[in-house]
C-alpha cells in the first residue's frame, strides 16, 4: 500500500471515530470530550493538505466545534487541578465553605458549557459539518506525501525557533532534530522518485544502485527515529 492510501485510511479512520463519539460527548460521557476535541485537531492538521472546497468548509466547521468542546474540555481540567490542589493543601472542598464555593463555581460552569456543545450538536453546523467531513472521505487519497512531509518540517522548524526566543535549548533541539531528520528522509524520498523518472535508470547500473540506496536509507530513517538524536514512540 502507497502512503498516499495509508495517509487516505488514517484520516477516514479519524472522521469516522469523531462521528462515532458524538453520543459520549452529549452525555458528557467520562474522556468523551477530551477525545472528540483531539480528534478535531488531527483533522484541522490535516484538512489544508486535503484538495477541494468541502476540506476547506470542513476545516472551518471544526474550528468551532473544536472550540465549544474546549471551553468544557478546559474547564473538566481546572475542576480536577483544583480538587486535587485542595486536597494537598488538606481540604477536599467538602468541609470549608469558601473551597465548596469554588468547586461548585466551576462544576456550575463546567455544565453551561456543556449545554453549548449539546446545542451545537442540535444545530444545523454540526450536521453540514458532518456532511462535509463524509465528502472529505471521498478526497483524501488525493493527500500528497510529499506535501505531508513538508509541513511536518515546517511545524518543526517553528518550535525550533519559538524555543530559541524563548531560550529553551531542549525544545529547540528536539525541533532542530526533527526538521534535519524529516528533511534528510524527504530529500532521500525525492532523489529515488526523480531518479525513477530517467529513462535511463533500469538500464545503467549506477542510477539504479544510487536509486536503491537513495530509498532504502529514507526507510531507514523512518524506522530508526532514536538514532537521529530523536526520541521513539512508545
Amino acid at each position: 500500500m502507497t502512503a498516499e492510501a495509508l495517509l487516505g485510511d488514517w484520516v477516514r479512520d479519524v472522521i469516522s471515530e469523531l462521528i462515532g463519539v458524538e453520543p459520549g460527548v452529549r452525555r458528557n460521557a467520562d474522556e468523551a470530550v477530551h477525545r472528540a476535541r483531539t480528534l478535531t485537531r488531527r483533522l484541522r492538521a490535516f484538512l489544508p493538505l486535503v484538495p477541494g472546497r468541502d476540506a476547506e468548509k470542513a476545516a472551518r466547521g471544526l474550528e468551532r466545534y473544536g472550540d465549544v468542546l474546549g471551553a468544557v474540555r478546559d474547564l473538566e481540567v481546572r475542576q480536577r487541578l483544583l480538587q486535587r490542589l485542595l486536597a494537598e493543601f488538606g481540604d477536599d472542598g467538602r468541609s470549608d465553605a469558601a473551597p465548596r464555593r469554588l468547586v461548585k463555581a466551576v462544576k456550575r460552569e463546567r455544565r453551561r458549557a456543556h449545554r453549548d456543545v449539546v446545542d451545537y450538536l442540535d444545530g444545523p453546523r454540526y450536521r453540514k459539518l458532518v456532511v462535509r467531513l463524509e465528502a472529505v472521505c471521498g478526497a483524501v487519497d488525493g493527500l500528497d506525501e510529499w506535501e505531508v512531509r513538508h509541513e511536518i518540517r515546517k511545524h518543526a522548524r517553528a518550535l525550533r525557533y519559538l524555543a530559541e526566543a524563548l531560550g529553551d535549548e531542549q525544545a529547540a533541539a528536539v525541533g532542530a532534530a526533527l526538521q534535519d531528520a524529516v528533511g534528510d528522509q524527504r530529500d532521500h524520498l525525492l532523489l529515488a522518485r526523480w531518479l525513477d523518472a530517467d529513462a535511463e535508470a533500469d538500464s545503467d547500473e549506477s542510477i539504479r544502485g544510487v536509486r536503491d540506496i537513495a530509498r532504502r536509507r529514507a526507510e531507514e530513517m523512518s524506522r530508526a527515529p532514536a538514532q537521529r538524536g530523536l526520541p521513539g514512540r512508545s
